[in-house]
């Protein structure tokens, strides 16, 4: 498995959204969700992405506007967009629009996997550990699905992995509820009353192993890693 990436996936649909994150998220990706211009824009005010997944067709806006604006706040973020059309002067506006690469929906996952990757650069090299991420002394390696902190090892469930996952690579910024929420998919009304234990669970965890890191809420936003 290659490193995890981060992605903002910015679509209307949810039961697009809803197939993309979960396929996506079993070929190594993060996938955060913003279903329309305004709601990409303050999730990208939060946190920083290494991709971008941009649907052309928004409702309070066009993909392709909204990929000229990035451009014009000097956003370097790959962009690959997103879109039903098949005519050439979308694919042409999007390019000039500022976007990375432009894919037709539908897509299989394979291919729009090794799109994504070669827009971040991902390529696993013999030489290079890129399935260990981190925070601090915090450490985990996504192909073994372990934890650590400074060389000890963190025992966690499938959930707390999950969310501490999203914590180390927000690398400081706030995740949301939500973003959380899409990481368990099938039973969200569970999961929601349970938030609340899972991040106890694992702010324990991480004090019993002397890390330096912790979990903090940000009111009316979310939850980050910061360093104490």
């Amino acid at each position: 498995m290659n490193s995890v990436i981060s992605v903002l996936l910015v679509e209307d649909d949810p039961m697009i959204a809803r197939t993309l994150s979960m396929g996506l998220r079993y070929e190594g990706f993060v996938l955060s969700h913003a279903d329309s211009v305004a709601a990409a824009l303050g999730v990208l005010t939060l946190q920083t992405f290494e991709l971008i997944l941009l649907d052309v067709g928004l409702p309070d806006g066009d993909g392709i506007n909204l990929c000229r604006q990035l451009r014009a706040l000097q956003t370097v973020t790959p962009i690959l967009m997103l879109s039903a059309r098949t005519d050439e002067s979308a694919v042409v506006a999007s390019i000039e629009g500022g976007a990375d690469d432009y894919i037709r929906k539908p897509c299989g996952l394979r291919e729009m996997s090794a799109r994504m990757r070669r827009l971040v650069g991902r390529v696993p090299a013999d030489n290079q550990n890129l399935n260990v991420i981190g925070f601090g002394d915090i450490h985990m390696d996504v192909e073994r699905r372990n934890a650590s902190i400074a060389g000890t090892a963190l025992q966690l469930g499938k959930k707390e992995y999950e969310v501490l996952m999203l914590l180390v690579k927000a690398n400081g910024a706030a995740i949301t509820r939500e973003q959380i929420l899409n990481q368990f998919e099938g039973t969200h009304l569970i999961y929601d009353r349970t938030i609340d234990s899972h991040l106890s669970h694992l702010r324990r965890k991480l004090k019993d192993a002397g890390a330096t890191e912790r979990i903090v809420a940000i009111y009316g936003v979310g939850y980050k890693l910061e360093h104490a």
